[in-house]
């Protein structure tokens, strides 16, 4: 999605023939084609790793392997939104071809969409934790380059998560374990890092955990440069959840928030009953997948029930075949205030299973007071389509409603490439069984 001028770019095949050359199209905000450039030809040692829209430029990232050299080379293309390249196949790290330096660029960016920071941990368990940064600008043709070294050796430290603040300051969440096995909430704890872009000085913070398993944390940065982190925590172990985590980390670097609030016994009971609640028991297989920043300084956090289950079965020429079954059910939602405590809790019913990941999870859409959770369902004996379910602002939860108009044809959603574009609309991005083509739609909430 382009804001910049409410269009849409997307990266495909250049013909319907052939998937040798790819590219880049550009549509207005009306999906009506502008132009199309041409960014690789596959040779099978390229990849396109990422695209990004930074302000009124698209850059596209390549990673290729150089045979003679034994070297990988990232690179980026610049392309602004008339259609003009601005750069070709620029180099912005060339790599040995060895297991430390044989890990993908990630990608992360501001939350107002004008920085985009490029990292990779550099792997190796004799010394410290390295991490290797780009950093782009919307505004600027400097590349600022770093490497950010953890105080810990890298087999004792986890990477869970970096962000970029709209400033320019880099932000590190890890895990640090004292033990090589985990069984008290004092062997292992959580550290979160900060330092401008281009500096040597780097600043360290401890998230204490009040003697609970830490089992989840998310990081995001507001536009005012405070830090939020929530996650779940566990009193029995690190595999199960009881309660939130909630931190607020204001722009001098100092805790301003801290505290841990536990599920209500009526919020439990949706998934234990009351034995199971006074034994002690916690909740499994829920795993925090976004948060929410709201104007009040409080939270909205989603987590999804995930697991897999494995089938095994004969195949038609006598071979025993198992499969790995993926399942994505119920969503819950945390209402977390300013003081860090839980206001409400709700839950989304649902069920999805498939061997392919593609189709299952949701896409959470907030627009004015209420949260929308879109995701696809297949009614019994009818096909499957996309549905939501609404939460209000004091958590009620309304019944599943279809989003798209009723058909006789399946609509497949893909919610990790669909994304609210808008205070009110979202980009819904679904495949029809009927055209066999991949669609969007934009969607007004």
């Amino acid at each position: 999605y382009v804001s910049a001028d409410d269009g849409v770019v997307t990266f495909c095949p250049m013909t319907l023939k052939s998937s040798r050359l790819l590219g880049i199209t550009k549509y207005d905000p009306n999906f009506q084609r502008e132009w199309s450039k041409q960014v690789l030809q596959q040779n099978g040692r390229a990849n396109v790793d990422e695209i990004a829209v930074l302000g009124g430029n698209v850059f596209i990232f390549i990673s290729e392997f150089i045979p003679r050299e034994k070297t990988i080379e990232t690179s980026f293309t610049q392309i602004d939104l008339d259609g003009n390249i601005l750069s070709t196949r620029e180099i912005i790290s060339t790599d040995p071809n060895a297991p430390e330096h044989r890990v993908a660029l990630k990608y992360v960016r501001s939350i107002n969409k004008k920085k985009l920071l490029c990292y990779k941990n550099l792997a190796n368990n004799n010394d410290r934790e390295r991490l290797q940064y780009y950093l782009f600008d919307h505004q600027s043709p400097e590349v600022i380059s770093g490497t950010i070294e953890i105080p810990y050796p890298a087999d004792k430290f986890q990477l869970r998560s970096i962000s970029i603040s709209n400033n320019g300051e880099i932000y590190v969440l890890g895990k640090f374990f004292r033990v090589n096995r985990v069984k008290d909430p004092d062997d292992y704890g959580f550290k979160l890092y900060r330092m401008q872009a281009g500096a040597d000085r780097m600043m360290e913070l401890d998230l204490p955990s009040n003697n609970n398993y830490v089992t989840d944390l998310m990081l995001k940065v507001d536009p005012r440069d405070n830090a939020f982190l929530t996650g779940f925590y566990s009193e029995r172990s690190t595999s199960e959840i009881v309660g939130t985590m909630f931190f607020r980390v204001n722009e001098e670097f100092n805790i301003e928030v801290q505290a841990a609030t536990r599920f209500s016994d009526r919020f439990l009971n949706q998934f234990l009953n009351s034995r199971q609640i006074d034994r002690g028991r916690e909740l499994k297989n829920f795993y925090l997948d976004n948060m929410v920043l709201r104007s009040d300084g409080g939270v909205l956090m989603m987590a999804e029930k995930y697991y897999t289950t494995f089938n095994s079965y004969m195949d038609a020429f006598g071979y025993w075949t198992e499969q790995r079954i993926h399942h994505y059910d119920d969503i819950i939602v945390n209402s977390v205030g300013a003081n860090g405590e839980i206001e409400w809790s709700s839950v989304v019913p649902k069920q999805q299973m498939s061997e392919r990941r593609d189709h299952l999870g949701y896409v959470d859409v907030v627009s004015g007071a209420e949260l929308f959770l879109v995701y696809g369902y297949r009614p019994r004996r009818a096909p499957a389509a996309m549905y939501l379910n609404v939460v209000g602002p004091e958590g009620q939860v309304s019944s599943r409603e279809l989003l798209r108009s009723a058909s006789n044809n399946t609509d497949n959603l893909y919610p990790r490439l669909s994304q609210q574009i808008s205070n009110s609309e979202a980009m819904m991005v679904f495949y029809q069984d009927r055209d066999k083509i991949l669609s969007i739609a934009r969607v007004q909430f």
